[in-house]
């Protein structure tokens, strides 16, 4: 994956949560933990849009924490030569 298409998944996923952290640039990898209270998709677009954010992951986990769910993915991108 690119730097940018990692960008434009990050934008879309602060969309939905605001309580995103990134540790990015982590031997060419980037892990984003999301906390939400719940997931709920109300429509085929936005099942569509969280299984194409999850396709783009080389890892993922859904963990219940506190009362809220704990998202934690990975992506990993190549560098420009």
């Amino acid at each position: 994956m690119r730097r940018g298409t990692f960008i434009r998944i990050l934008s879309a996923i602060k969309l939905i949560s605001n309580n995103v952290s990134v540790v990015e640039n982590f031997n060419n990898k980037a892990l984003v933990t999301v906390r939400v209270p719940e997931i709920a998709g109300d429509s085929p677009k936005q099942f569509r849009l969280l299984r194409k954010v999850l396709s783009y992951c080389s890892y993922f986990s859904i963990k219940p924490e506190d009362g809220e769910l704990t998202i934690i993915m990975e992506f990993s991108w190549e560098q420009r030569r």
